[in-house]
C-alpha cells in the first residue's frame, strides 16, 4: 500500500498547468512565425514567457515538503502570489524598457492565451 502524498499530488497538478502553458505558448509561436516578423515572433516568446515563468517561481516558492497548518500553508501560497507577481510586473518593465520593437499585439495575445492554461485546467477539474 502506498501512503498519499499530498505535496506529489499538488506538484503533479502545478505541473499540469505549466504542461498546458508550455503547449498554448508553442500553439502561439507557431501562429507568430507564420507572420514572417522576427518581431512578432520575438514578442510572442516573451509574451509566453511572462506566464511560463512567474508560473514556475509560484510553485518553487509555494512548495511544501512536509505538513503544515493550515495558516502556514495559506502564508506560503500569499508570499509565492507575491514573488510572482513581482516577477511579472519585473519582466513586463525588462520587456517594454530592453525590448524597443516589441509587436504590443503579439505579446499580449501570447500572454492571455497562455494565461488562460489556469481557466483550461480549472474548467478540467470541474468536470
Amino acid at each position: 500500500m502506498t501512503r498519499y502524498n499530498s505535496a506529489r499530488s499538488a506538484l503533479y497538478k502545478y505541473m499540469h498547468v505549466v504542461k498546458l502553458q508550455i503547449y498554448l505558448w508553442l500553439l502561439c509561436l507557431a501562429v507568430a512565425v507564420l507572420s514572417l516578423d522576427v518581431y512578432v515572433l520575438m514578442s510572442a516568446f516573451f509574451g509566453g514567457a511572462l506566464v511560463v515563468l512567474p508560473t514556475l517561481v509560484y510553485i518553487r516558492v509555494a512548495k511544501v515538503n512536509r505538513v503544515l497548518p493550515a495558516g502556514q500553508v495559506f502564508a506560503k501560497h500569499q508570499k509565492a502570489e507575491l514573488f510572482k507577481f513581482f516577477t511579472n510586473l519585473i519582466g513586463f518593465a525588462l520587456v517594454f524598457i530592453l525590448f524597443k520593437k516589441v509587436h504590443v499585439l503579439a505579446l499580449f495575445a501570447t500572454y492571455v492565451v497562455t494565461l488562460s492554461s489556469y481557466w483550461f485546467s480549472l474548467y478540467k477539474q470541474a468536470k
